[in-house]
């Protein structure tokens, strides 16, 4: 009996920063500054100052319930335009390597930007905000100020009706519809993913066509208006690692979208 009781304790000791919800005490966001996973920096007054609301996503990668709820988070950032927009997702991890993180986005198909909290200063990070517990999800308005300390259940309807209560539109994302467009064009993407080089290779004959290529920050990074083409060669040797989406337009019109990864 001893032994189970030992052995119950010790799961509660390991598994509770993930088990359970917790809040920042924070009712105004301190600054911080970081680069994340992928090499972007990231300056969190500078984003406020420039009118954006921040949706601080706390977790690290071996937690069920960080895990679980990614899909949730998800299902909102596709909502709020995938960072195009007034609202701005970012993750805060605990605890794991920019390696670790990138896995962690390569398993669960994130695409908003994650600090990882042994290189990325993600460790600092949740201690700043007081968190001690995963996930915690906090929203921080412009003015500095943190109108949700928590956002709990952690559900696609409650992230989106409290971006809504601070007056976050919803706004269609530019790439979430890349399955959608796919079958309806002739467009082929190689290699995917790339280093040095994209081919985009037009087999439909359309004409007038416009080529827009997205960093997972909403950036465009690449743009092109070109009449006619067989085949776009595009030099990416520049680019960071990471992930991207390219689209590809007519009359602004959406003909075919596909997410890219650069090594």
């Amino acid at each position: 009996m001893f032994r189970k009781l030992q052995i119950y304790i010790l799961f509660i000791a390991v598994f509770t920063p993930c088990l359970l919800s917790s809040q920042t005490p924070l009712t105004t966001a301190p600054n911080f500054n970081a680069i994340d996973a992928r090499g972007n920096y990231h300056d969190l007054y500078s984003y406020l100052n420039n009118g954006k609301y921040i949706l601080l996503c706390f977790f690290y990668d071996t937690c069920f319930a960080s895990q679980s709820t990614v899909p949730e988070i998800n299902n909102a950032y596709i909502q709020f335009g995938c960072n195009t927009n007034e609202v701005l997702f970012m993750g805060i991890n605990y605890n794991n390597t920019d390696g670790e993180v990138i896995s962690f986005e390569n398993q669960y198909a994130l695409h908003y930007p994650n600090i990882s909290g042994i290189e990325g200063n993600g460790n600092d990070i949740v201690t700043l905000f007081q968190v001690i517990a995963f996930p915690t999800i906090i929203l921080i308005a412009p003015d500095k100020t943190i109108p949700k300390q928590d956002i709990w259940p952690l559900t696609t309807v409650n992230i989106v009706d409290e971006l809504i209560s601070a007056g976050v539109d919803t706004i269609a994302c530019p790439y979430a519809s890349v399955e959608t467009h796919k079958p309806l064009s002739q467009f082929l993407i190689n290699p995917n993913p790339a280093k040095d080089w994209i081919n985009i290779n037009n087999l439909s004959g359309e004409k007038d066509l416009t080529i827009s290529i997205f960093d997972y920050l909403g950036r465009n990074v690449y743009y092109s208006n070109n009449s006619l083409f067989s085949k776009e060669k595009i030099n990416t040797s520049n680019y960071k690692s990471g992930i991207y989406f390219l689209q590809i337009s007519k009359s602004g019109s959406l003909l075919f979208s596909e997410k890219i990864v650069i090594l």
